[in-house]
């Protein structure tokens, strides 16, 4: 898109090898931190750890001038992730106490617990109700005691529902890292700081598919009305809300979560028929019969 980015990563030279050439064939400008100051390619020199270089990046970002966007798009497996969250955070906290040109970009988890809006609970409801969806759930649902194909909204008539689609399998330090980010963003905002939140779309990335279960769960979740994204598209969709939201602005809004929902990508999460998790398990062993 021709932007300046600065980026940070491992210094891994098989990760920069892959990006560096992208770099050199697309429009745009990319910035990024070097372990020495020698002839090698940058490709050998790039990149700095946010665990134990925390103290040289923040420097290295403070430094650059004109308006900056920090975009928090870190992951690692187990509790590294939650290490790398607290991290990012810190450095969140930083440069908001030092600069006042720094807006603030998240990618939140679909897999969480959002309030949202009364549109997509009606739709929902209308869903559950309809006859294919009594027909197939109801004896399902009477011999699992409740606990298959429960309704996905219990809400009232004119209220907010609340969707709970935590995947217990990704644990709970995915979670927590996930939180922090929700608390930051709507901590900033709070205090005036423009904030770019976007809810992704389900999507069949590294960290998803190596896990068998979640992989055979995403693949029979379009049985439910899920659509699960390839991770170019959820890239795309993305940037494209990320760019949306720092040009025209986001405006006031009097609730939190209704600035957590504006233009969700949920994938149809919120709006199936079903509570998420009371399908979860059932498309998994529909989606494994399909893959073999």
């Amino acid at each position: 898109m021709g932007a300046a980015v600065a980026a940070v990563d491992l210094p891994r030279p098989d990760l920069w090898r892959r990006l560096v050439p992208d770099v050199r064939r697309y429009a745009g400008t990319l910035r990024v931190p070097v372990q020495s100051e020698d002839s090698r390619e940058i490709e050998e020199r790039a990149g700095a750890d946010l665990l134990h270089d925390l103290p040289r990046i923040a420097d290295w970002i403070e430094s650059i001038e004109g308006p900056l966007v920090l975009g928090n798009y870190v992951y690692a497996d187990g509790a590294t992730n939650l290490r790398l969250s607290a991290a990012t955070d810190a450095l969140t906290e930083r440069l908001l106490r030092r600069r006042d040109d720094v807006a603030l970009a998240y990618l939140a988890t679909p897999t969480d617990v959002f309030v949202v809006p009364r549109e997509a609970v009606e739709h929902s409801q209308e869903r559950f109700q309809g006859r294919r969806a009594r027909l197939l759930s109801a004896g399902v649902r009477m011999l699992s005691l409740q606990s298959l194909y429960r309704p996905g909204y219990t809400s009232g008539a004119g209220e907010p529902g609340i969707t709970d689609s935590v995947v217990a399998q990704q644990g709970p330090n995915y979670l927590l890292a996930k939180r922090i980010h929700r608390w930051r963003a709507t901590s900033a905002r709070a205090a005036g700081t423009q904030v770019a939140f976007g809810v992704a779309p389900p999507t069949r990335t590294r960290s998803v598919v190596k896990n068998r279960a979640l992989a055979a769960a995403y693949s029979g979740a379009h049985r439910f009305g899920v659509e699960v994204f390839e991770p170019a598209t959820s890239n795309t969709l993305m940037a494209a809300l990320l760019v949306y939201d720092l040009c025209a602005g986001i405006p006031a809004r009097e609730h939190p979560w209704q600035d957590e929902a504006a233009h969700a990508a949920h994938g149809g999460l919120w709006r199936t028929g079903y509570d998420p998790r009371s399908v979860l398990g059932v498309a998994a062993v529909t989606g494994l019969a399909a893959r073999h």
